[in-house]
This record gives structure tokens, sequence and C-alpha cells, in this order.
């Protein structure tokens, strides 16, 4: 009868730099595929250059779409990079949370690249991207909470404080899109053809944003206050 022996604390060291290099990898190939997309357009040399500008529009739009995308993107993976220097151990649950964020980070070029498409009477690219958005802070939060909730093993000891305030940061920042994909959806639903609330819908995000912000803050103040009264007491 075999047993398998428990790696040494270096070669553990390895896989989990593995993990994270992986990772690192995919944020680099997404962020690659985004600007292979972006091409400049064929213009007839007998168009004079005061007329470049419809032949250039579209580019434009996917260039501002690839400059959003990027700073998401690169967002996430600052927001990995944080939660990475916490890690001291890994195991079955955390690759398979962390695989299903990176699934939605290869997403990113192919739900980018649909934006283009979006129409007045053919928004499911937007909804696509939005969920995209809404798929990668649920994964973004699911390891926090698996690493600091569920599994402290995993993480180091110590920092408590700093632990918390990151979770609760990130469970609101997933709150807010997932609310506010919600919002935008059941308007389209309810009120298929009325524009109005339509666009009125999409300023759910950044409201629920900005609530959202402040509530951490008083949640950090009054973390903060804990600790000192904790820390005085002792």
């Amino acid at each position: 009868m075999s047993v398998i022996k428990e790696p040494k604390s270096e070669h553990r060291e390895l896989e989990l730099d593995r993990l994270i290099l992986f990772s690192d990898a995919v944020f680099a190939i997404a962020i690659t595929l985004l600007i292979l997309e972006i091409k400049l357009p064929e213009i007839p040399d007998t168009v004079p250059v005061a007329n470049y500008m419809p032949y250039l529009q579209p580019v434009l739009l996917e260039f501002l779409i690839f400059a959003a995308t990027f700073a998401f993107l690169g967002n996430f993976w600052r927001r990995h990079l944080l939660l990475c220097r916490f890690l001291q151990h890994y195991d079955n649950g955390l690759i398979n949370r962390n695989l299903f964020f990176l699934f939605f980070i290869v997403t990113f070029p192919f739900s980018a690249s649909a934006l283009i498409h979006v129409k007045a009477h053919f928004i499911l690219p937007l909804f696509l991207y939005l969920c995209n958005l809404a798929g990668a802070l649920a994964a973004l939060f699911w390891i926090a909470y698996y690493m600091f909730q569920k599994k402290p093993s995993l993480s180091v000891p110590g920092h408590y404080t700093e632990k918390e305030i990151m979770y609760q940061r990130y469970k609101y920042n997933f709150l807010t899109m997932a609310t506010g994909f919600t919002v935008i959806s059941m308007v389209y639903f309810f009120f298929p053809e009325n524009t109005h609330y339509q666009y009125m819908s999409y300023w759910s995000i950044p409201a629920l944003a900005m609530f959202n912000y402040f509530r951490l803050k008083i949640k950090k103040r009054n973390t903060l206050r804990a600790v000192h009264i904790v820390d005085k007491n002792l």
C-alpha cells in the first residue's frame, strides 16, 4: 500500500508560486488579446484626410472599450495580487476558486469585442459585459471569503484588521455590481420599450458604488476603532 507523502515546505512554496505565476500569465494573455482585436480600417486612397473620421470612428470606439477593459483587468490583477500577499498555503478549494476567477478574466476579450455591436434594440453584448464584470467580482469575493472566513489557515497569521477590511471591500464591490446588474435587467424586462427608464437604470451602478463606498468607510472606521479599544485595554 503506497502512501502519498506531504511535500516539503520548499516544494509547497514552489507550487504556490506556480499558482500565482499561472494567474499572472492569464492576465497578461487576456490583456494582449484585447489589443489584438483593434485594427486600423482600410481607407481608400481617393478619400481626403478631412473625410477620415467616418472610417476611424469604429476604431476609436474599440480603443475606448479597450482602455476601459484594460483598467478593469488591471484593477482585478491588483486586487488578486493583494490577496496573494496574505496567502501562505493552498488546497484544492482555493485552486478551483482561482480557476473560476480566471475563467471570467479570459472571457473579457470576447465580451469587450462584442460591445462594438451594441444597438438600440440589441443590448445583449452589454449584458454579457456586465455579467462578465459581476462574475469576476463574485469569484474574487469567493476567494477572499474562502481565505479569510472559511479557511483562515491558508493565509498568514495576524493582520486581522487588513483582512477584514479587504474582505468587506470585495463583498461590497460584488454586491454593487450584482445589484446594479439585477436592476438593469429588471428594467429592460418590465419596460422593454421605455428607453428613458433603461438609460436611467445604468446610473444604479455608480449610485450603489457611491453608497457602498461610504458604507465601507463607516465599516473601516468602526473596525479600526474596535481594534484600538482592544489594544488600549490590553
